[in-house]
C-alpha cells in the first residue's frame, strides 16, 4: 500500500505537468475535453492526500524500530492520529476512483447523443468542488469513536455539502441527455447505470452523513450497500463504458456488441440484488465484518451471495468479450463513433507519437450540430524545439 500511495503521487505530478504544460496548439482552458478535467481533478487528489497513508506507515515504522511514540498513548502518542491520518487518504481515494468514471461518462455520452455537453462550466464546477471538499469530510468517518464529538456537526455539514458538486454532475448528465438523440450502444448503457447508482448512493450518503442517522447505522450492512453503490456502481460500471468506448482505438477491433451488452446487464441487475438486499439488511440492524448473525438476516444474505456470484458471470462473459473481440474481432475503423476529440482524429492503429503533424485545435470538443471540426492537422511538421503547449 506504501507502494501504491507512492506511485500515485508520481503519477499525479505526470498528468499534472502534462495536462498543464503539453496541451496542443489551440487547446485553451475552455477547450479542454471533460475527462481531461476529471483526470486532472483526480490527479490533484491523489497528489494531495495519498501521501497521508505513508505518513501514517511511516510513524508506526519508526514506533516498532526505533521506539518512537506517535501512537503510543502511554508514552505521549495518540491512537486517534493514525486514524485522522488513515482517513485523510480513505475518503478522497473513493474521489479519486468515481471522479474519473463520471469523467468519462460525460466525455462519451455526448457521442452517443449526438449533442453539447449541457453546461461545460458547470461539470467543471462540480469536479472543483468535489477537489476542495474532499479535504473536509474524512471525520464522518470517526463520529463513533469519541473522537473529538463537538467537530461531528461541522464535518457532518461539510459531508452534505459535497452532494452539491456531486449534484451538478448529475444535473450536466440529465441535461445533455434531455431531446438527445440516443444511439442505445454498450457504451450509453453505461452511462444511465452509473447515473442510476450515483443517485441511489448520494441520497444514502446524505442519510450517513447525519450523526444522528449515523449512530445507528454505523457499522451495519447500510453502509457496505452505500458505498458499493457510489465506489462499485461508477468505477464498475464507468470502466465498462470507457473500455467499450476506447476499445477500438486501443486495440483497432470492435469489442463484441452482444456479448458486452449481456455481460454488462447481467452484472448490472445483479448489482442491484446484491447491493439492495444489503440496504434492507443494514436497516434491520445487520452489523458488517461479522462472520456469525442472527437467522433473522439468512434471506437477505442469500440474496446477495445469489447476486454477488452473478456478478462474477456478468464480468467473465464481458471479458470474454474483450479476450475474443481482441483475438479475432471486427476491424475497426479510425473513428467508428464519429466523435469530435483528438483520440479519434488519428488513424487506427495509432502511430507513433499519436500523429504523423501536429494537431491545432480550433473549436469546441462537443460542438455537434455544428460544422467546424474540433480540430486541424498542419501539412508540416512542426520543429521539435518548438513549445506546442497552450499558453
Amino acid at each position: 500500500m506504501i507502494t501504491f500511495a507512492f506511485s500515485t503521487g508520481i503519477a499525479g505530478v505526470n498528468i499534472i505537468t502534462t495536462i498543464v504544460t503539453m496541451r496542443a496548439r489551440g487547446m485553451t482552458w475552455n477547450r479542454v475535453p471533460i475527462f481531461v478535467i476529471g483526470i486532472l481533478a483526480a490527479a490533484i487528489m491523489g497528489l494531495v492526500w495519498f501521501p497521508m497513508y505513508q505518513y501514517s506507515q511511516a510513524f508506526a515504522f519508526s514506533d516498532k524500530v526505533f521506539g518512537s511514540s506517535f501512537f503510543i498513548p502511554q508514552e505521549g502518542g495518540s491512537v486517534w492520529l493514525y486514524e485522522n491520518l488513515f482517513w485523510l487518504l480513505g475518503h478522497p481515494e473513493v474521489y479519486v476512483i468515481v471522479v474519473p468514471a463520471t469523467a468519462a461518462l460525460l466525455e462519451l455520452m455526448v457521442v452517443f447523443l449526438r449533442k453539447p455537453l449541457f453546461s461545460y462550466k458547470v461539470a467543471v464546477a462540480g469536479f472543483a468542488g468535489i477537489v476542495g471538499l474532499s479535504s473536509v469530510v474524512w471525520v464522518h468517518h470517526m463520529y463513533m469513536t469519541g473522537w473529538a464529538p463537538s467537530a461531528g456537526y461541522p464535518f457532518m455539514l461539510s459531508t452534505e455539502l459535497i452532494s452539491i458538486p456531486f449534484g451538478f454532475l448529475v444535473l450536466v448528465m440529465l441535461g445533455t441527455m434531455w431531446r438527445g438523440k440516443v444511439w442505445t450502444r454498450l457504451p450509453m448503457m453505461t452511462v444511465y447505470a452509473v447515473l442510476w447508482c450515483k443517485i441511489i448512493g448520494g441520497i444514502t450518503g446524505v442519510y450517513l452523513s447525519d450523526v444522528p442517522v449515523d449512530q445507528y447505522m454505523h457499522g451495519s450492512m447500510f453502509v457496505v450497500a452505500h458505498f458499493h453503490f457510489m465506489l462499485m456502481g461508477a468505477g464498475l460500471f464507468g470502466a465498462m463504458g470507457a473500455i467499450a468506448y476506447w476499445f477500438p482505438k486501443m486495440t483497432g477491433k470492435m469489442l463484441h456488441h452482444r456479448l458486452g451488452m449481456t455481460g454488462f446487464w447481467v452484472a448490472f441487475f445483479a448489482f442491484q440484488i446484491t447491493f439492495g438486499s444489503m440496504f434492507v439488511a443494514g436497516l434491520q440492524g445487520q452489523p458488517r465484518r461479522v462472520l456469525q448473525f442472527d437467522n433473522a438476516f439468512d434471506i437477505s444474505n442469500w440474496i446477495s451471495t445469489i447476486g454477488a456470484y452473478m456478478i462474477g458471470v456478468g464480468m467473465l462473459i464481458f471479458l470474454y468479450a474483450i479476450i475474443t473481440s481482441w483475438r479475432s474481432g471486427t476491424i475497426a475503423p479510425a473513428n467508428p463513433w464519429g466523435a469530435k476529440t483528438l483520440e479519434w482524429q488519428t488513424q487506427t492503429p495509432v502511430p507513433l507519437e499519436n500523429f504523423p503533424v501536429l494537431p491545432v485545435v480550433t473549436s469546441d470538443p462537443y460542438g455537434y450540430g455544428v460544422p467546424d471540426p474540433y480540430a486541424t492537422i498542419e501539412h508540416e511538421m512542426t520543429d521539435e524545439n518548438e513549445t506546442v503547449g497552450a499558453r
